[in-house]
């Protein structure tokens, strides 16, 4: 078996100019979405545009302008997946969870009961939300709005309330 693609990679960049290397970034830039969006997050002092883009397409799966929404897990699961790519605060990252935590909530408000891999996905990301506040140390400034997304769920069943209610419990300490 030949040598790794990252070794072979380090070996071409260190062959490189500073020329060369900038070139290679701008064409890296140009050619793929997700390296622009990337140096767009990096270089911008307010993310809150580019996170309100993501948070858009999350409210499209399960409120859009017209029809009814899907309320696919694997639509709103990619697109954290695409934004943790590009993100460069950790604290975005929250702010997105909860934001699918809170559309998914409200979906079956309006809607009623779903299925148990709705809520599940609910509750997960619920809990990497509050693992990310915990590890971030943002439990201030994420404590009040996790306990509002519990106590909305206070009539829900499958046990999502118990669910978002141990999972704030582990990570806020009540």
């Amino acid at each position: 078996m030949g040598k790794s693609v990252k070794t072979e990679l380090n070996k071409y960049l260190k062959e490189l100019s500073r020329a060369e290397l900038e070139s290679e970034v701008k064409k890296l830039y140009s050619k793929f979405k997700e390296v622009k969006k990337y140096y767009e997050m990096e270089f911008c002092e307010d993310t809150t545009e580019i996170l309100n883009e993501y948070k858009n397409k999350i409210k499209q799966e399960y409120f859009p302008k017209r029809s009814f929404g899907r309320a696919r897990n694997s639509v709103s699961k990619k697109v954290i997946s695409d934004f943790k790519k590009i993100s460069i605060f950790q604290k975005d990252v929250i702010e997105l969870l909860l934001y699918r935590v809170e559309m998914m909530i409200e979906f079956s408000q309006a809607y009623g009961d779903i299925n148990g891999s709705f809520y599940n996905s609910l509750e997960s990301s619920f809990e990497e939300a509050c693992k990310l506040t915990s590890q971030e140390k943002l439990e201030k400034e994420y404590k009040k709005e996790c306990s509002r997304l519990v106590d909305a769920t206070s009539r829900f069943g499958w046990g999502v309330h118990e669910g978002l209610s141990y999972s704030y419990e582990d990570y806020f300490g009540e």
